[in-house]
């Protein structure tokens, strides 16, 4: 059980050049917005985000992709139009200096909709890595209650192809928080979130079509 923290899992492999992480929302009872939040932590001391998210903290508000980019405050950021993806990839890759931020609604086709200068940076693990369920932005609190069950899953480029990440339950991960929810992660590629019960079952998709 989480509280007060973001919920998901955190990437526990080796550097990396890009980022998929798949989430699938069966069900989200949330009663002022949420988040799902691609995070990495650069050697470069900077931090990256491919969100999918509402657009405030309602829940009837819609929803869109969003990046940011962070050092000590924000640098960069910038949305899409309303999208409404319940289930979806949200790709970050680092290629000739840029970080590129994009999505796929269907594992085979990606839309590349965001890139920033991040200089000879590549992605590190630990505990600022990974995805997670949180708020919808600005540092809030999703309020989760019964009835909200996220599948999470995260791959990695391995300089050749789309690999299964090693993943451990999440701790740091974004400065947005749930106010409580199950978490539970087989420690390859796959967590749950769920409430107000665990479910000890992930969903690991196969790895998706793209390129980074």
């Amino acid at each position: 059980m989480v509280t007060n923290q973001p919920v998901g899992i955190e990437y526990n492999g080796t550097d990396t050049t890009a980022l998929a992480g798949w989430y699938c929302i069966e069900s989200i009872n949330s009663t002022n917005g949420y988040s799902i939040q691609l995070n990495a932590a650069l050697s470069t001391a900077m931090g990256i985000q491919d969100v999918y998210s509402t657009e405030s903290n309602s829940s009837t508000s819609p929803t869109y992709f969003n990046s940011n980019v962070w050092t000590s405050s924000l640098l960069h950021a910038k949305a899409t139009g309303f999208i409404n993806a319940s289930c979806a990839w949200l790709v970050m890759a680092i290629n000739d200096g840029y970080a590129y931020f994009g999505y796929s609604l269907d594992g085979r086709n990606i839309t590349w909709y965001d890139s920033y200068p991040v200089g000879n940076a590549s992605i590190i693990p630990g505990m600022a890595t990974g995805i997670a369920l949180a708020g919808y932005g600005y540092g809030a609190q999703a309020q989760l209650g019964s009835g909200t069950l996220v599948y999470l899953a995260l791959y990695y480029w391995n300089g050749t192809n789309w690999v299964p990440a090693p993943v451990e339950l999440g701790r740091y991960l974004t400065d947005e928080t749930v106010n409580n929810a199950w978490v539970f992660t087989n420690g390859t590629c796959g967590g749950v979130v769920s409430l107000p019960n665990p479910v000890n079952e992930t969903i690991c998709p196969g790895p998706p079509g793209f390129k980074p």
